[in-house]
Parts: structure tokens; sequence; C-alpha cells
């Protein structure tokens, strides 16, 4: 049987994109609300995201309790993507802007999951977004989860 919890996410990234002195930074900070699920295997965490201009993202986080260390990051709507991250890991995906799709690899330096579904946690993903081999951006995401109501 699925349970289910309201949660609320705080979502804080710091964001590169080039080297050196042509180096973008962005800090990024997101609040939403979301709805977090077990199903005694998986948890999941579903969210919403405005992507500016381009519209919504709906967003999905799981992962299987037994390997808390390899979580997948599915992404619907303005922007659509699949990730998966695991500590050292690579894997490939297709990130679909509507108007243009390229194929990029998840390159995790490190993940740090501390999340559980009686009190939701603390998830760190520190990763490079990959094309061709060449590392576009660097990305550093703290994810803060905290249960509102069961």
């Amino acid at each position: 049987m699925k349970q289910e919890k309201q949660v609320k996410l705080k979502i804080f990234a710091n964001i590169v994109r080039g080297e050196d002195e042509d180096a973008e930074k962005d800090n990024v900070r997101i609040n939403s609300f979301g709805v977090m699920s077990f199903d005694g295997k998986r948890i999941e965490i579903a969210y919403e995201e405005t992507m500016g201009e381009n519209g919504m993202a709906y967003n999905t986080l799981s992962f299987d309790v037994r390997e808390p260390n390899i979580v997948t990051l599915v992404r619907e709507g303005a922007v659509s993507c699949v990730m998966t991250f695991s500590e050292n890991g690579r894997y490939g995906g297709l990130y679909d802007m509507g108007f243009a799709a390229f194929d990029f690899t998840v390159a995790t330096r490190s993940i740090s999951n501390k999340l559980n579904f009686e009190k939701g946690g603390v998830l760190l993903l520190d990763y490079n977004t990959e094309i061709q081999g060449v590392a576009v951006q660097s990305s550093q995401f703290r994810f803060d989860i905290s249960v509102v109501s069961a």
C-alpha cells in the first residue's frame, strides 16, 4: 500500500557554466510544496518548478530505500529530461526543450542522501553536466525536505 505525505521543499543550487573568467555563476533558490510517497521500496517526491518564462516543470525525485545513493530526477513540462545520480557514476540522458533536444551525460562527483519517509531530510548532489565528453556545467544542489502533513 502506497503512503503519501505533503512536503515542503527548499532547493538551493550553485551552478557554474563555462570556465575561468568566462564562467557564468548562478545561485538558485526554489521553494515549493509537493507530495512524498512510499510504497515500501521506493521513495518518490513530486513537485512543481517554474522555469522562468518557459513555463512549469513537473519533477519527481526517487530512490530505492535499499540504495539511497542512487537517485533519479525526472523532469517533464517546459523542459524534459531524466537524470540519474550515483557517487562517481556517469549516466547518459536526453535534454528536451521542446524546440531543441540534445544528448548529455551526468557525471556525479558526490551524493549524500539523508531522506526518509517519516521526517524528510536533506539530499546533496554535486555533479557535472557534459556534452560530448566536455563539462559544460558544474552543479551543487541541496534539497531540504520537511513533512507538512501525513
